[in-house]
């Protein structure tokens, strides 16, 4: 099993960023999504792939406080994620 950190800084590819990370979590790999600087866009399909992420026991970080508040994404600060991601295997950016 890998660690593998899939890293968006571009609103516009969140969904295929997610959509990656599940695939790496169908290959036994622990996954973790990091969401920076922006707020996601959720819509239908992005929340229901955001439930998959949760009940296959990937995990979920942004820096944006509405992220957190409404999305229930954990907050990690830029120098917290740059922590996680010295510990990854693979790191996938988006």
């Amino acid at each position: 099993m890998k660690k593998v950190a899939v890293l968006v800084r571009q609103p516009h590819r969140q969904y295929e960023a997610l959509r990656s990370g599940l695939g790496c979590l169908l290959e036994d790999h622990q996954v973790t999504y990091l969401v920076l600087d922006y707020p996601v866009q959720l819509d239908e399909a992005f929340a229901d792939n955001l439930g998959f992420l949760d009940e296959m026991e990937g995990r979920r970080f942004s820096n944006h406080p509405v992220n957190v508040k409404q999305h229930g994404f954990t907050y990690k600060s830029l120098a917290e994620m740059g922590e996680l991601l010295r510990e990854q295997d693979v790191i996938i950016p988006f």
